[in-house]
């Protein structure tokens, strides 16, 4: 009886080993890609640092050149708002994958609710 339980061990020894292969691999990709995301968002919250310096160095133009002026009249400061606004809500998106990845059983209580 002994050897027949070795026998269909090692007879079963190979899926076993591709299986927890497979599953170091599939923990491997989602890691890979929460890392990926995390660069993602710090690179474009850096990018939303350069867009609120670039609205605040047109404004400040704006005021000493036209102080009576209204800001968001002016095209240029209308097209720094719109890509702030771009970034910002691709930035909210990036946070909100981040969150479902890493406390994906959080996510799901809330979409039950």
């Amino acid at each position: 009886m002994q050897d027949s339980t070795k026998y269909h061990t090692l007879e079963h020894l190979g899926d076993i080993v591709v299986e927890r292969i497979e599953a170091a691999l599939e923990w491997l990709q989602r890691s890979t890609k929460g890392v990926s995301l995390t660069y993602r968002i710090h690179c474009m919250e850096k990018d939303r640092e350069a867009s609120y310096a670039r609205i605040g160095r047109r404004t400040v133009s704006l005021r000493k050149r036209q102080p009576a002026n209204e800001l968001f009249s002016d095209e240029d400061m209308a097209s720094l708002l719109a890509e702030f606004d771009e970034v910002d809500a691709e930035l909210s998106r990036a946070k909100a994958e981040r969150e479902a990845r890493l406390y994906p059983n959080y996510a799901a209580q809330e979409q039950a609710v």
